[in-house]
């Protein structure tokens, strides 16, 4: 069953390698016997064969027939494979769970929780946070940098310098960049030499721009360095000289810090 099998499904036959016969190109050949000892001795390398299709013998090389075994379990060893990872992932989409769809439901709030105040529904039952209101989220950020949080102090600032959120007001920004500065805050610093290259609510100085962009820098603040590296092609060489020495470590960064 096998040999008649592999009649029909040879790889090597299909590619032109391998034990074939050469009157009808059959595969299914069998091993023959020498007919004297002078064929055998005069045909060195080969051996005798008899196809079983047309009953023809003939001589071929001695790997003739292990090469044709080699390519054809090749063959059907990269089939196998081919098949294992079809039906794995046949398998792997079968057992995934399939989502279930989501009702996006109204419910209303409980009535105790809604006296006073206009109803209000929950999408997918989830609820909005009173925080998603700009007023309360100022109201806490006010709170956190009076406590001395300097990301607050920070935002604050950027908040009135660009009338996010704030008024605007590019003088209370500037104190509040101050202040978050002052902690060693290193995007504060950053901001605080933005100000002063730009006279954001301060009196432009390049030499403290400076100043405040090196500490930024040195507060591992990539753009800091960057931003200091631009700043110092556009100084002249007095304005440097100053920075330099404002850039001494026995500065306090008070004397840093010059109102507009």
């Amino acid at each position: 069953m096998p040999t008649s099998i592999l009649k029909y499904v040879d790889i090597a036959r299909l590619v032109g390698a391998g034990l074939k016969c050469p009157v009808c190109n059959g595969t299914d050949c069998r091993h023959s016997r020498w007919h004297s000892k002078t064929e055998k001795l005069g045909s060195s390398g080969f051996r005798p064969y008899r196809c079983n299709d047309c009953a023809h013998r003939f001589l071929a090389r001695n790997s003739a027939s292990l090469e044709r075994i080699l390519i054809n379990s090749t063959a059907g060893l990269m089939l196998c494979f081919g098949i294992f990872v079809v039906v794995d992932f046949w398998l792997e989409n079968v057992d995934k769970p399939k989502p279930a769809p989501v009702a996006l439901t109204a419910t209303a709030l409980p009535e105790e929780s809604t006296a006073g105040a206009p109803n209000r529904l929950l999408t997918g039952g989830v609820a909005a946070e009173a925080s998603d209101n700009p007023a309360t989220r100022a109201q806490k950020q006010q709170e956190a940098a009076d406590n001395g949080d300097a990301g607050a102090m920070l935002q604050i600032g950027r908040d009135l310098a660009t009338g996010n959120n704030r008024p605007k007001d590019v003088g209370q920004a500037a104190k509040w960049v101050q202040l978050a500065a002052a902690t060693g805050h290193p995007d504060a610093m950053l901001e605080l030499g933005r100000f002063y290259r730009d006279g954001v609510g301060v009196a432009q100085d390049s030499a403290r721009a400076y100043v405040w962009l090196s500490r930024a820098a040195a507060a591992k603040q990539t753009d800091a360095v960057l931003e200091r590296e631009a700043l110092v092609r556009t100084m002249g060489e007095e304005p440097l000289k100053v920075a330099l020495e404002l850039s001494m470590p026995t500065q306090p960064a008070a004397a840093l810090v010059r109102p507009k």
